[in-house]
């Protein structure tokens, strides 16, 4: 990809916001509150949809959870149910 290619897609989405180093770009979603530095290098060798994808950091990820044999999105839980969650402990014997 080339880097103008990247400057304007990013200028044209707002959750992305970008500034220039001496050695390359750091990319700064919004959205997700990341910051990831790439090389002129590494803008060259990848696609658009591979370097969006490394600046969401595992951040865009659902967190999903078993509990009685059900399946549930933890993001569509109450505070009580995700301070819970959070208490709980793994242990293995």
């Amino acid at each position: 990809m080339e880097l103008q290619e990247l400057k304007g897609w990013l200028d044209g989405h707002d959750e992305w916001d970008y500034r220039m180093d001496d050695d390359g770009i750091v990319i700064r979603n919004d959205r997700l509150d990341t910051y990831t530095k790439c090389t002129f290098d590494a803008v060259e060798r990848n696609d658009l949809s591979t370097i969006t994808s490394a600046c969401s950091q595992g951040k865009d990820v659902e967190h999903v959870t078993r509990v009685t044999g059900y399946f549930s999105k933890v993001s569509g839980w109450n505070k009580g149910k995700a301070g819970e969650l959070k208490d709980r402990h793994r242990s293995s014997i």
